[in-house]
């Protein structure tokens, strides 16, 4: 009966996992197209190791432009859904009896579905007739020999000038997308969407705020919309009374002093601040910005908001951040840096920037050396033109590189500092750690010390008390023979 169950189960033929590619183009030749692919073992050679499947629709030539087929399992393109290899037979004598056997299914297809339009032919047409000549073999050399006697030939050939482009391209594939006019924020087009049905009650996003160049004209006040989106955007009054009163007390700050000073929000702040000041994106003032009717461009005074863009790299006290975006969870790098969660937007003398790359104001630079530089300007009387106050500002380039070489050496010094200091406190706690293991290395000898004493006193009472009891019984023993 046993016998009988174990019965061998059939073994079932698994189908055969073939490889579907979208040739682009109708097929006349198998040949001719497994040639533009690269051969069938090229084909077999790229499916298996990963690599891509190139097309070339002139295989022959060297130049060209060749597209990539994009590689897709079958499992991700389709739900439900087999893409089966079946052969069809079909007898002459008999068309209505139809014999078909199914040869496997697909499990990766390969497609190309990127344009191909791009070829640039090595050819020249000929003075006075319709054929053009190949430059292929005044190019490059087409077999060994001629390769080996390329830069010998007794006579210099006449090569005509071929320069294909190096990217035919930046897209590969089509766009469909059709280029259209700038979104109207007017108030005719308010009033169209609010008319209308069905009104999106998503809160639109804006970009109010105004970005000028060095040499464009600065504006004197925002535009209404900007006024009336920050003030629906950001409806309490001590955010704003925050921002009116840091540019009443200064008319340009950096995006780091703001936050730092105002304690607010970034997102909040991106969306009230286009009320207050513009962003002026180079020149003298560049990453700065400022308020509404101010231009440092006509006012001597101007110079002190010039900015200058320290980096201290070369320091690995300070932490590796690239971009000056303030983080509210920052743990203290020790006790010379500045405290607060915000990046300081001044620098003071002892104390490590957080970042590796800030700009300072001239003004924000708290070193008794760069007050000295600016006083020595004011005495000076330095007057630029007005065309040398738009490219460089007020100050002198040489005295802006003085004041960016004193931060440098005052970061330098302060970390030096801060490296000696963990230096000796390093050193601090080796020596309480040897001096422990010493006292541990003497208290070990004393205490062997101690045991190898009561070993040899235990050994010594061991013998007396032997020797007693020997004495014990030979007077023992003499007692009773008496």
């Amino acid at each position: 009966m046993n016998d009988f169950l174990r019965f061998p189960a059939q073994k079932k033929d698994e189908p055969k996992q073939l490889i579907l590619i979208r040739y682009p183009g109708i097929i006349k030749n198998i040949d001719k197209a497994l040639q533009s692919l690269g051969g069938l073992q090229q084909v077999s050679s790229a499916h298996f190791n990963n690599n891509s499947i190139e097309l070339s629709h002139t295989p022959e030539n060297p130049y060209t432009s060749r597209i990539v087929a994009e590689k897709k399992n079958q499992e991700a393109i389709s739900s439900g859904t087999l893409n089966l290899v079946m052969k069809i037979k079909r007898k002459k004598n008999d068309p209505g009896k139809v014999k078909t056997k199914i040869l496997g299914l697909v499990d990766t297809i390969y497609t190309f579905d990127v344009m191909c339009d791009f070829q640039y032919l090595p050819l020249k047409k000929r003075v006075g007739s319709d054929t053009f000549d190949d430059l292929i073999p005044k190019l490059i050399p087409t077999d060994l020999s001629t390769a080996l006697g390329w830069w010998t030939q007794d006579k210099a050939q006449n090569t005509p000038l071929f320069l294909p482009p190096y990217q035919f391209s930046r897209y590969l594939t089509p766009s469909s997308k059709i280029l259209g006019k700038e979104t109207d924020h007017g108030e005719k087009t308010k009033q169209s969407m609010r008319s209308g049905y069905g009104q999106n009650m998503r809160v639109e996003r804006k970009a109010l705020s105004v970005s000028v160049h060095a040499k464009s004209e600065f504006p004197l006040a925002p535009s209404n919309e900007a006024v009336e989106d920050a003030m629906f955007r950001c409806k309490h009054e001590e955010p704003h009374r925050l921002l009116r009163e840091l540019f009443e007390e200064r008319p340009m700050w950096t995006r780091v002093g703001i936050l730092y000073r105002t304690r607010l929000d970034d997102s909040l702040l991106r969306c009230i601040i286009q009320k207050y000041a513009f962003y002026i994106q180079s020149g003298p003032w560049g990453r700065l910005w400022c308020k509404f009717g101010y231009d440092p461009r006509i006012d001597k005074e101007g110079g002190l908001y010039q900015t200058l863009m320290v980096s201290f790299r070369q320091h690995g006290s300070i932490p590796e951040r690239q971009r000056l975006k303030v983080s509210s969870d920052r743990s203290q790098q020790g006790t010379l840096y500045a405290t607060g969660d915000d990046v300081n937007y001044l620098y003071e003398q002892g104390k490590l920037p957080r970042v590796r790359q800030m700009w300072y104001c001239v003004t924000d630079v708290r070193l008794p050396q760069a007050i000295e530089e600016l006083i020595s300007v004011v005495e000076s009387n330095y007057r630029p033109n007005p065309e040398d106050v738009r490219d460089r500002g007020w100050l002198p380039p040489p005295v802006l590189e003085k004041i960016r070489d004193l931060i440098k050496e005052d970061v330098a010094k302060t970390s030096n500092e801060l490296e000696a200091q963990m230096h000796e406190q390093e050193e601090d706690e080796f020596d309480y750690h040897l001096f422990f293991d010493c006292k541990k290395i003497q208290m070990s000898v004393i205490f062997f010390s101690i045991l190898d004493v009561a070993i040899k006193t235990a050994s010594l009472l061991i013998r007396l008390l032997g020797k007693f009891a020997f004495s014990v019984a030979v007077k023992k023993h003499k007692i009773d023979h008496l």
